[in-house]
């Protein structure tokens, strides 16, 4: 440029300085600009990016391009309802079948006019790039979005599965959630206008906005399901969440009904209440946390990874174009796995709760087996192992001989001791599978399966060794008594448990009745 000045300075002593503008005419025309589109409408200060500002409605962008190769035009349609191209010469270019809107820009130096109707007055980031390069961009667009709503459909099934394995409808709020939050995103990066390209509202900022307002009420009612908020706080705090998500899906869907017009202020509204209520469901996390509610910090850490995906969104897109735009679906994702994780957890400690509970009921009060009414359920269902599986079942009736001679000649403390200390015994000489329960008083039962005769035989055997001579130490005192013990094999499937203890306890009374 030092030179190109010189040169006009030494032209000066030839040719009147008011002519000199036509010198350089000549050698822009001798010496064209580099090939490429520049924007000439809206003139504006540039800056490190190449977003344009928008404003709400139709307007129009005019290039100047001058092209040694075909290229492509194209942007997102998050806030872009629809656009169409055309040159000077008045052609209109076809658009692309595309994620976004696309047009193919021909070989040549001429005008274009690329008329775009926004429903925001934000920024747009057209890219004017070679065929292969855009189509490279878009095949990955497609991809991310094909595995993030793929991911999701898997955990939705997968908590829906554990919902209603647990009949528990709090988690199909879950798969709600997860299905608005796909669609949403499906809508929003322009998939629909993929498969759909003449669909009126394939690009509808109100369409986009009913699944933002479903994806915020079902999050919030997840959470506050997961934790039991209502329950954990109190009621009226609840109710607020409640109506705070509540509000920003009325707002959605009747945002969706009403004139275009109207999206703009209702937006606003949906974002201060959704704002509102993550607050609020933050704070109740954190006492959650606090209070060592199970998954709650799971819970945390998914809503912190999505404020700062929305904060990444928001004000800081020159960072990464590629995490500003795929941050949040990224974030989203992390947190659908959290939360499903979140939710297993919950069915691992509900299950952890329900058998502790269970064992608590079905254990017995004095000796460390189960009590009647626990063994009798896991007899049962041993029985139906059984009837499904086949094998052999033995159960044995035990009752002690002569336990009423040590109640009076010890005590009865000294009794209860002894049973416990036969109850112990066994438990060890019996398998862990074997199911090992007093029925009250000195009478114990113990139900074996076995996959052959041969097994059933062992039990048999051991248990009948051990009843001949129970050896008691207690207080220094050697206490031995023996057992009357009564057996049934069962080999073909049977639905009754009494039934079978009837005939163990008529065989126990026998041998009872031929040792006195």
């Amino acid at each position: 440029m030092k030179y190109i000045g010189l040169f006009f300075k030494a032209l000066q002593g030839f040719i009147p300085v008011k002519h000199c503008h036509y010198l350089v005419l000549l050698w822009i025309c001798a010496f064209p600009v580099a090939a490429g589109c520049q924007l000439v409408t809206p003139h504006y200060e540039p800056s490190s990016t190449t977003a344009i500002p928008l404003e709400l409605g139709p307007q129009t962008l005019v290039y100047r391009c001058a092209l040694d190769t075909i290229q492509v035009i194209h942007f997102r349609l998050d806030i872009i309802k629809d656009a169409y191209a055309t040159l000077d010469n008045g052609m209109q270019l076809s658009p692309l079948s595309s994620s976004s809107k696309a047009f193919i820009l021909p070989v040549g130096d001429y005008g274009l006019n690329v008329t775009v109707n926004a429903q925001r007055a934000r920024f747009l980031n057209p890219q004017i790039e070679p065929v292969a390069t855009f189509y490279r961009k878009d095949y990955i667009h497609i991809a991310v979005l094909s595995g993030f709503l793929g991911f999701s459909a898997a955990l939705m099934i997968f908590v829906g599965v554990l919902g209603r394995s647990l009949k528990d409808t709090s988690f199909y709020a879950y798969s709600a959630y997860i299905a608005s939050a796909g669609t949403f995103f499906f809508i929003q990066e322009g998939m629909l206008n993929l498969f759909f390209p003449s669909f009126i509202l394939a690009n509808d900022i109100r369409l986009k906005l009913v699944f933002a307002g479903l994806t915020v009420w079902t999050s919030v009612r997840f959470i506050m399901q997961l934790l039991d908020i209502p329950t954990l706080i109190n009621k009226r705090y609840g109710y607020i969440l409640n109506g705070a998500a509540g509000s920003v899906l009325a707002l959605a869907l009747l945002q969706g009904i009403l004139p275009e017009s109207y999206t703009q202020s209702f937006s606003g509204i949906m974002g201060l209440i959704t704002l509102v209520g993550i607050g609020g469901i933050l704070v109740a996390t954190v006492y959650a946390v606090k209070q060592k509610v199970p998954a709650a910090q799971l819970v945390l850490v998914s809503l912190i990874v999505i404020f700062f995906s929305m904060v990444f969104r928001l004000y800081l897109h020159d960072v990464s174009p590629f995490l500003h735009r795929y941050g949040l679906i990224i974030s989203v994702t992390i947190e659908a796995m959290l939360l499903a994780i979140a939710a297993s957890e919950k069915v691992r400690r509900l299950n952890i709760d329900k058998t502790r509970a269970f064992r608590d009921a079905s254990a017995d009060s004095l000796c460390p087996v189960l009590n009647r009414r626990g063994w009798e359920s896991a007899a049962n269902q041993m029985l139906k192992r059984h009837a499904s599986s086949g094998g052999v079942l033995s159960l044995f009736f035990i009752d002690l001989d002569k336990f009423k001679q040590i109640n009076d000649a010890y005590g009865h403390g000294v009794g209860d001791e002894v049973l416990v200390h036969v109850a112990t015994i066994l438990k060890e000489q019996c398998r862990e599978q074997d199911l090992v329960g007093r029925l009250g008083g000195d009478e114990f039962v113990v139900l074996g399966y076995s996959l052959n005769r041969y097994q059933s035989e062992r039990l048999r055997d051991r248990l009948n060794t051990l009843c001949n001579e129970f050896v008691v130490d207690i207080n220094n005192k050697t206490i031995t008594l023996s057992a009357s013990l009564g057996h049934c094999m069962v080999i073909e499937p049977h639905k009754n448990i009494q039934t079978l203890l009837h005939q163990a306890d008529l065989q126990m009374y026998e041998q009872k009745h031929r040792t006195s």
